[in-house]
């Protein structure tokens, strides 16, 4: 027997191979699973189309929740608040204000949920949404009927006084014109309840003064294009109608022009959906408890990763070891992103923004 020389290394076996290696059905399924296990949603076919316009979708979907409202809004002027189930002014006044307030707020706390496929929280943000909406409707309804009842009057007396009386055809015509102005001014605050409970119930802080804002905005454009429809029944709709599409339509927008950082959900059964950050720590996952539910994935864990700001910079951390994520195509732990960076979380592929900054495109990821 011939002994291998001492300190030589084993030579190595060649791997060969051949058409009918290549061939073989061990080697078709070997490849198959090499190739599901490199899997991320970022590493995808060509062609294989990115889909973005959240933006776009948001302000679409409070639109259509806010119109919406204003159509329940109708129903509940038509068969519970009419003239002859209530005979106070005032306290009519009031309820119709307060009506607006609790019944398009409700509406877009619901779409709003909807739409950042927050359905697993949705009975939180309806309970809270409910108890803001009535409260803040009715002393901020209250309000605004005051205000709007003390204008009447202030408009009354000056047409009295520039010697119109009630008996002629011009007074009424004047009246109205003059009244856009009141009664815009006095649906602001309604628009603005709404939009305080929109953003009550989100249990967002920083997002309070952005819905309220585009409430009160959205409020003014409905009351004053209220009394443009011919007709007491269609001006009733109408009106309604536009100045929930109004409120819902300015929340959206008015969140749009404040935004500073937000993500896009790029690929996977969230795609085409963006959600704003406005606290400091964000947290991803599949759970009702995370931040920002990522539902549709069976791979996401409960908690897969949190978004943090650090200064100037935002930084993404792993939560579960098990469940990894990519940026830029890269397995990373914790790692600051810029604007334009993309991250994989399982099946779901994000892309992360920022209000001012130039997008660095790292190329295409095939």
């Amino acid at each position: 027997m011939t002994e291998k020389p001492a300190g030589r290394a084993p030579k190595k076996k060649k791997i060969v191979l051949s058409e009918e290696n290549l061939g073989s059905v061990e080697t078709e399924s070997t490849v198959n699973q090499l190739s599901e296990a490199k899997k991320v949603p970022l590493v995808r076919n060509i062609g294989e189309p990115e889909k973005t316009g959240g933006g776009l979708r948001a302000i679409l979907w409070l639109a259509l929740s806010g119109t919406v409202g204003g159509l329940v809004t109708w129903v509940s002027w038509t068969t519970l608040l009419t003239s002859d189930a209530i005979d106070d002014s005032t306290v009519a006044n009031i309820l119709t204000t307060m009506s607006v307030a609790v019944l398009v707020g409700m509406a877009l706390v619901i779409g709003d949920a909807l739409q950042g496929s927050a359905a697993s929280k949705l009975g939180q943000r309806v309970g809270i949404g409910i108890g803001v909406a009535l409260v803040g409707g009715l002393l901020i309804g209250a309000v605004a009927s005051a205000l709007y009842s003390a204008g009447i009057e202030r408009i009354i007396d000056d047409l009295l006084d520039s010697g119109l009386t009630f008996a002629d055809d011009d007074f009424f015509d004047e009246f109205v014109r003059r009244n856009h102005l009141n009664r815009g001014g006095a649906w602001s605050l309604v628009g603005l309840a709404a939009g305080l409970t929109v953003g009550v119930a989100s249990l967002q802080p920083k997002r309070i003064l952005i819905t309220s804002g585009g409430g009160l905005v959205g409020g003014f454009f409905g009351g004053f294009f209220f009394d443009f429809m011919p007709g007491e029944a269609s001006a009733q709709i109408l009106g309604l109608l536009i100045t929930g599409l109004a409120i819902g339509a300015s929340i959206a927008l008015t969140e749009e022009a404040a935004k500073t950082a937000w993500i896009e959900i790029t690929h996977g059964g969230m795609a085409g959906k963006q959600f704003i950050l406005y606290k400091r720590s964000i947290s991803l996952g599949s759970s009702p408890s995370a931040d920002i539910t990522l539902i549709k994935d069976t791979t996401m864990p409960a908690v897969a990763a949190t978004l943090e700001r650090a200064g100037t910079q935002m930084m993404i951390t792993v939560v579960d070891p098990q469940s990894p994520i990519f940026v830029n195509g890269q397995e990373a732990a914790r790692v600051f992103i810029k604007d334009g960076d993309t991250v994989s979380i399982g099946k779901t592929g994000i892309r992360y923004r920022e209000r001012g900054k130039k997008a660095v495109t790292s190329g295409v990821v095939r």
